[in-house]
């Protein structure tokens, strides 16, 4: 099926926004944060925000989520805090590629940071990758992604080295995506400092130059809980751009349980964003087809063998069941989306919340009321 987005469509959304008292950071910066269900997550992030000297002067929550609490927790946050950053929440449909989105229009720095919810930027991050930014004399460096350095430095696993033992993925330099629709994994990678050039950053802990978003939107092809959104729109970015990894900017990656799909859910769209990217970005050879199938092979056997070791978890075998079925989709219902023109996707206006010092808030009633009207719901 080939999905269109109506380009003319114009969403409105209303948020509200905290203007600092004393604003200081990177005044050109804007970091944007998309959350769905994570109150502790994100407000452990703005804790962490509000020990930095380097962060954005704007900060932009993105919340997809149904119920309350996320609201309930920021609107609570900013009660009790005095950030040096503008914080702004929007209300939004859930759905990581359009909140993302959502983000871009609702921020107004000349470089766009992206965090999970559930990262925690350490002190000189922000800074780290705007330093980057600022050496890039000719505007060649699209993207720079951070050094997530709780997954970094470990043993490569044991399912990647019998995909290479195999043959089923060619060697090559990590963050390089294989012909065969594999990206290659960068958890291995022992701490570095400078840059290293990279085909793919990963979306939740990444900066772009804003000049890229003139040209380029995260696809809305991924709804709700996405996975290889990142690389999708690495691969495209990175036709017209340079993608760097930046050793000096450290971040820790915490995954939050809360907001991720089962594991049935989990195969089945695994095989079909795979196939979806694979398919748009590879020019691959019939050894590079055959590999593509048989890793998927490969991946169900692991879970069986999974299953055979610990018979009192049926995670593994729901996720192969999930790729069966992800599998026999792909076949009968081959996954396709045409990416709409670049244009003004949502009419965003915000409610400015009063603070004096000494009084964070004007009125906690003003919050409750700016996202009031609003409904979130799965994205069509």
């Amino acid at each position: 099926m080939t999905a269109v987005l109506d380009a003319g469509a114009v969403r409105p959304l209303a948020g509200w926004r905290a203007a600092a008292l004393d604003r200081g950071g990177l005044t050109d910066c804007s970091l944007i944060i998309p959350t769905y269900e994570r109150p502790t997550a994100v407000t452990t992030l703005l804790d962490a925000l509000g020990h930095l000297a380097d962060t954005p002067a704007e900060v932009v929550i993105v919340d997809g989520s149904r119920r309350p609490e996320t609201a309930d927790a920021i609107d609570a946050w900013l009660a009790a805090h005095r950030p040096r950053f503008d914080l702004a929440y929007v209300p939004s449909p859930a759905g990581l590629t359009l909140q993302r989105n959502v983000g871009i229009e609702a921020s107004s720095g000349a470089f766009v940071y992206y965090l999970d919810d559930d990262c925690v930027p350490f002190p000189g991050y922000f800074q780290a990758i705007r330093d980057v930014f600022a050496r890039d004399t000719t505007g060649a460096v699209g993207a720079v992604a951070g050094a997530i350095v709780n997954n970094m430095g470990s043993a490569l696993s044991w399912r990647w080295r019998m995909r290479f033992a195999l043959g089923l993925v060619r060697r090559a330099d990590p963050g390089s995506y294989a012909q065969s629709g594999a990206s290659l994994p960068i958890t291995h990678v022992p701490r570095f400092t400078g840059t290293r050039r990279v085909q793919v950053v990963p979306g939740g802990a990444v900066a772009y130059r804003r000049a890229v978003f003139e040209r380029y939107r995260f696809s809305l092809y991924f709804s709700g809980y996405a996975q290889g959104e990142d690389l999708e729109m690495s691969l495209r970015i990175g036709r017209d751009w340079t993608l760097l990894w930046c050793g000096d900017a450290h971040v820790s990656h915490n995954h939050a349980p809360e907001g991720r799909p089962n594991a049935a859910r989990k195969g089945r769209m695994e095989v079909r964003n795979r196939y979806f990217i694979w398919k748009r970005h590879a020019r691959p050879r019939a050894s590079d087809s055959l590999r593509f199938w048989l890793d998927f092979a490969y991946g169900m056997g692991v879970d069986l063998l999974e299953f055979a070791a610990h018979p009192t978890s049926i995670a593994p075998l729901q996720h192969a069941r999930g790729t069966i079925g992800g599998l026999l989709s792909c076949v009968i219902d081959r996954p396709r989306y045409d990416e709409p023109p670049i244009g003004r996707g949502y009419d965003i206006t915000f409610a400015d919340v009063t603070r004096q010092a000494g009084y964070p808030l004007g009125g906690a009633g003003e919050i409750g009321d700016a996202r009031a009207p609003l409904h979130s719901g799965t994205p069509s």
